[in-house]
């Protein structure tokens, strides 16, 4: 019993870690991301597993699963603008989002955040929450409890994650985070899913910022 509650704790100051080191180390041009891949790399190795237990086998990614997985970017693309950005212009006083507004001067700025977007927001983010947070919270921390549960911490882990951004992007966060992890779950843990639907939406909503019409959708 003693060993087991040791082993729920580690496992919860892994997660603390994946969070929170991205953000409190100053490392430059995202090279948390190599630490934390490594050290999700060795503790997987360690249990004897690898990322094919966290949905990323190559088996699993099949055309289907493409197209769905750009089917759903575009819906959460759309959602986000005609649906969450309006209402919550009409409901709040929100400042102009403007952390990427750098990429507007430049095509070349445009194409290297992009494929930033597909390494970091689609790859990296998705094997740390979906396939590994959200594996870890069902399969041991939660284990037996509320099937949901797992979805719902991991989906506002998601959104802590992005404090550095104002209260509405957090709010953005952990919906676009419970629309992900619900979709991953629906296949079966299949990452691939997952993956391809969070960087095409980030490489959309990049494009609709560099053009102007991020929150406009005329």
């Amino acid at each position: 019993m003693k060993r087991k509650v040791l082993s729920i704790i580690g496992d919860i100051g892994f997660i603390v870690f994946l969070i929170v080191f991205p953000h409190a180390v100053p490392l430059p041009f995202y090279s948390y991301a190599v630490i934390c891949f490594l050290a999700i790399f060795l503790v997987l190795r360690r249990e004897g597993k690898t990322f094919s237990d966290l949905g990323l086998n190559r088996k699993n990614l099949t055309i289907g699963v493409v197209l769905l997985g750009i089917l759903s970017a575009l819906g959460w693309v759309a959602f986000m603008q005609i649906v969450y950005i309006p209402s919550i212009k009409h409901f709040f006083e929100v400042p102009d989002y403007t952390e990427y507004n750098f990429i507007r001067s430049s095509m070349l700025r445009l194409v290297m955040t992009i494929a930033a977007a597909w390494v970091i927001g689609g790859f990296y983010e998705e094997i740390v929450f979906r396939g590994y947070i959200q594996n870890l919270l069902e399969k041991k921390i939660f284990k037996g409890m509320w099937s949901l549960l797992p979805i719902a911490v991991t989906s506002i882990l998601f959104g802590l994650y992005h404090l550095q951004q104002d209260v509405f992007a957090v709010i953005a966060a952990c919906l676009g985070g419970l629309y992900l992890s619900i979709l991953y779950k629906k296949l079966n843990n299949n990452l691939w899913i997952s993956v391809i639907s969070h960087a095409l939406f980030d490489m959309i909503t990049l494009i609709l910022i560099y053009s102007g019409r991020f929150g406009n959708f005329m």
